[in-house]
């Protein structure tokens, strides 16, 4: 039996190249791939058993960093790689079709749907550097592009495709509904996040002040306010519960970069998490003070004001020691700005 790798994220593009696969009695095995940036999606799961279809998730680390500091092709508008991230995915596919011995690799990729990497000449650029040459199909639009290997082949029914172009959904979900029973219809992503122009001075900087940042640096990113108190260290203040969550979960991480955590003790309030940057001195008690001081700038003064004695945070040196402190409000904290305000 013909058997491809999906790069499967659980979107409707990647659900129609499935279906379209499977209805030419192909076996399928999805590819769902995660990065710094971009968690792991549950549905894609969801999708591949309703599917009856294996789905292998890989996530990609210190590799992604690497080329993302440095793309071969260059930024979107924003900090956003898009040709480079493509050819990293399509190899990562073209990885595990050797290692399972499948024939070919599959996306459901549209010529013009993404300005960034999904013109005709960006599509054949990425199969040509990706090292898959002719075993990269695109169902939905490979009738726009020249035949494959498959299709020469008659592994697959080049009739049995399409022609697919542009941005507009209406005609996939047409197809997805009429054709191939899929329901409901996934909701369109809310993109890449290294596509958001709110997102990018915070890349910018990280990338400028640690060109080879590592996992725990770049995923710090990803919540809470950040400020730099000075050339030394950064602050990372919580805008809301779940922030705080994440940043005491982050902060417990065995590979973490050299810091310190801050919680309220008395009040209700944000956790502020201190890091440093590379090769910087050790931690000062007026670091302590200053993040403190931190935590009550971004704390509504009714809270404090109202227990009625001094106000107290748990100071975290290490996940595992924890000692209650005395903080104040200082004139310094007033000075920072937020990196992407």
């Amino acid at each position: 039996m013909t058997k491809a790798i999906v790069l499967f994220s659980g979107g409707l593009d990647s659900l129609l190249t499935t279906r379209i696969l499977q209805s030419q009695g192909i076996e399928v095995i999805g590819l769902h791939l995660g990065t710094p940036f971009q968690d792991i999606s549950p549905e894609a799961a969801v999708w591949a058993e309703k599917f009856g279809i294996e789905m292998v998730t890989r996530r990609f680390g210190a590799e992604y960093l690497k080329m993302l500091a440095n793309p071969h092709w260059g930024y979107g508008k924003a900090v956003n790689p898009c040709i480079d991230c493509r050819i990293m995915m399509i190899q990562a596919a073209a990885e595990l079709m050797r290692e399972r011995g499948a024939d070919f690799v599959a996306t459901g990729e549209v010529a013009g749907q993404r300005p960034n990497s999904q013109k005709l000449h960006q599509l054949e650029l990425i199969s040509r550097k990706s090292g898959i040459g002719g075993k990269l199909l695109r169902p939905l639009t490979a009738k726009t592009l020249p035949p494959t290997e498959m299709e020469e082949a008659g592994l697959v029914d080049r009739e049995k495709l399409f022609s697919y172009t542009g941005r507009s959904r209406s005609q996939l979900i047409r197809r997805a509904k009429t054709q191939f029973d899929i329901h409901p219809i996934p909701q369109p992503s809310t993109g890449c996040l290294l596509a958001e122009k709110s997102f990018a001075p915070r890349i910018r900087d990280l990338l400028k002040r640690n060109p080879e940042p590592s996992l725990w640096d770049a995923e710090a990113l990803l919540f809470g306010r950040h400020l730099w108190l000075d050339e030394r260290i950064k602050a990372i203040v919580s805008r809301r519960e779940s922030d705080g969550k994440k940043t005491v979960a982050h902060f417990k991480r065995p590979d973490r970069s050299p810091s310190f955590l801050m919680t309220p003790e008395n009040f209700m309030g944000p956790s502020v998490l201190i890091v440093a940057s590379p090769g910087s001195a050790p931690f000062t008690d007026d670091d302590y003070a200053l993040a403190g001081s931190l935590m009550l700038r971004y704390t509504n003064p009714e809270k404090v004001a109202k227990i009625g004695a001094p106000a107290e945070a748990n100071l975290f040196r290490t996940p595992g020691e924890r000692e209650i402190i005395q903080i104040s409000p200082d004139e310094r904290s007033a000075a920072f700005h937020l990196i992407e305000e």
